[in-house]
């Protein structure tokens, strides 16, 4: 059984695009599909993955791969899912955005901001680990901008790429800091780096605060290195499509 709080999110990303049936405004089944897959491919997926009453949920897209959008919303359509919107272009993610060119802002980012004002007091850090790592500000309630760096598995592809030797490694939990071969050095450089990057960028962005934020860790490798980061106050898996779900149940009447 349904209820008007029921929404198909679909957040997409540069690598995944994550599904989730959102009921009473929480993830209750998620899964990822690869972000280059064709809409033949997305179709059976989407088929063998989703009842034919959750096919009928309204369904919302925040996106920040294009063409993958369009893959994901011509196969949604294409399963029967009717009343589907894409944040951005359908309707914008109803939140304060207060930096200096708003449209440049990822629906992603928006979203995340939205959904933390649900778990702070208006102020709060959001770090998003990514393709790109993303730390996004909410102040007073208004998205006030953040930073952007390469996140983990970006940094370990580049090293395999732009190098003649160095293999492609995989994270593997917390290693110890001595490196005694290729990929433990890897891994250790990789984890200890990353975590004295987002330690040291969480204590600047707290310097454009008046009063503490909370801060609060999504994404992919969330689980790899925000267990490690004492800063980090939650990590919340869900939160973009906490986000996306807000997005729906708060935006403007239509005329």
């Amino acid at each position: 059984m349904t209820s008007s709080l029921d929404l198909l999110a679909v957040d997409i990303g540069n690598s995944n695009a994550t599904f989730a049936i959102m009921r009473d405004r929480q993830a209750r089944q998620t899964f990822d599909l690869p972000s280059n897959s064709s809409p033949e491919e997305l179709h059976a997926e989407l088929r063998s993955r989703l009842t034919a009453q959750e096919l009928k949920l309204p369904g919302v897209i925040a996106s920040v791969n294009p063409r993958a959008c369009s893959a994901i919303e011509t196969a949604l359509r294409r399963c029967g899912v009717h009343e589907l919107a894409v944040l951005g272009r359908d309707y914008k993610v109803p939140i304060d955005n207060r930096t200096a060119m708003p449209d440049q802002v990822g629906q992603d980012r928006l979203v995340n901001a939205l959904a933390a004002t649900r778990h702070s007091q208006g102020q709060a850090i959001v770090v998003d680990f990514g393709t790109a790592i993303t730390f996004d500000v909410l102040k007073d309630g208004a998205y006030c901008g953040g930073v952007i760096t390469p996140g983990i598995g970006l940094a370990m592809e580049a090293l395999h790429q732009r190098t003649a030797l160095l293999p492609l490694v995989k994270p593997q939990g917390k290693p110890p800091i001595l490196g005694r071969d290729t990929v433990s050095a890897i891994n250790a450089g990789v984890f200890y780096g990353y975590i004295g990057l987002v330690r040291n960028i969480i204590g600047e962005l707290h310097t454009v605060f008046e009063s503490k934020p909370r801060v609060l860790a999504t994404g992919g490798y969330g689980n790899y290195i925000a267990p490690h980061i004492p800063e980090i106050e939650e990590s919340l898996p869900h939160l973009t499509h906490e986000g996306i779900a807000l997005s729906h149940f708060l935006r403007p009447a239509r005329p």
